[in-house]
Order: C-alpha cells, then structure tokens, then sequence
C-alpha cells in the first residue's frame, strides 16, 4: 500500500488537512469449499484476472473516518450494498462484529461533486485491529451464498481511487473539559 498526502476537505464544516492512504478496490472472499471435493477456481473470479491485493482500512487511532467516491448513477447499488452490511453485522455473533458495528456510522453528503456522491463512514470508537473495507468478506461471514450476485451488482459502484482512510486523533473537545 503507497501512503500519500493529500488535503481533503471534509464537508461538516471544517477543513482538515491529513495523511491520506489509498485503499484499493474490494474483492469478495472465495466459497467455501465443500469437504472432500478438488480445489476450484472462485466463481466470482475470473481464472484471467490476478486477485487485486488486500485493501485496508484498520485504523491506528480512537477514530476512523473513510470517504468513499460512489458514481451518481450506483448510489442505490451502493447503499443495498451497505443495508446488506448493516444486516450482516446485526445478526453476526462474533464480538469483533459486534464492535465494528457499535461505532459505524455512514452519512452521504446531499452536495454531489458531479457525477460522484461521497459517502462519509465515521468509526468512533473504532474496533482495534479490524478492517473497515472488507465489505464483501463481512456480509460472506453471514451471507455466504449472497456474496457473488451482491459483489456483481455493486462492485464497479465506487469511483477508482475513491476510497480515502483518514485516522484521527482529538486534540481537544471544544464543549467539554
């Protein structure tokens, strides 16, 4: 993963300035594999295609932000894709699951930048060790034999190179002590 740095403004009224680290395009787990039967290629992908490198979205601090780019276009396929998530998680009985869904909270900002809508994923607290953009490998630890049509419908909704991690950490709590 290249980090690089950027400036990203963040539509709640303030600008910050941050690190930035790219995360790259998701990829759905492979099925599970039946005992007793040959190793196969995953349906969902092509033997022609080389499995993209991991995306990472596990957050360092207290707090996790991540923007994701969604084209104008996929923001319905986008957000079945994260009521999908949200019900997934609710019925996930892992405790780190159940943590990472304690502190989620997904806005979409209704002022569009053309043909893209940001949608802004606030994690606080954040679930220390787990990765956020793993998308498609939580719904399969609930949904296994959904992953493959949902991965098909929703997996080209995000613009490339539109999904921004930021970590933060609080300098100060203007209305607290």
């Amino acid at each position: 993963m290249k980090l690089r740095t950027k400036v990203a403004p963040l539509a709640l009224g303030l600008v910050f300035a941050v690190s930035t680290a790219r995360v790259g395009a998701q990829t759905p787990p492979p099925a599970a594999q039946p005992a007793g039967q040959p190793a196969a290629q995953p349906a969902a992908q092509p033997a022609a295609q080389p499995a993209p490198a991991a995306a990472d979205a596990t957050f360092s601090g207290t707090v996790g932000v991540l923007l994701v780019q969604v084209k104008g276009d996929q923001t319905a396929a986008y957000e079945s894709l994260i009521a999908k998530l949200k019900e997934s998680l609710a019925k996930n009985e892992k405790p780190e699951r159940k943590a990472m869904a304690a502190g989620w909270k997904i806005y979409k900002s209704p002022d569009a930048a053309g043909a893209v809508v940001v949608y802004v994923h606030i994690i606080d607290p954040v679930a220390a060790g787990q990765n956020y953009i793993e998308t498609y490998k939580l719904i399969y630890e609930t949904f296994p034999t959904e992953v493959a049509d949902l991965y098909a419908k929703t997996k080209d909704a995000t613009v490339p190179s539109g999904i921004n991690r930021l970590n933060l950490v609080l300098v100060t709590h203007l209305g607290g002590s």
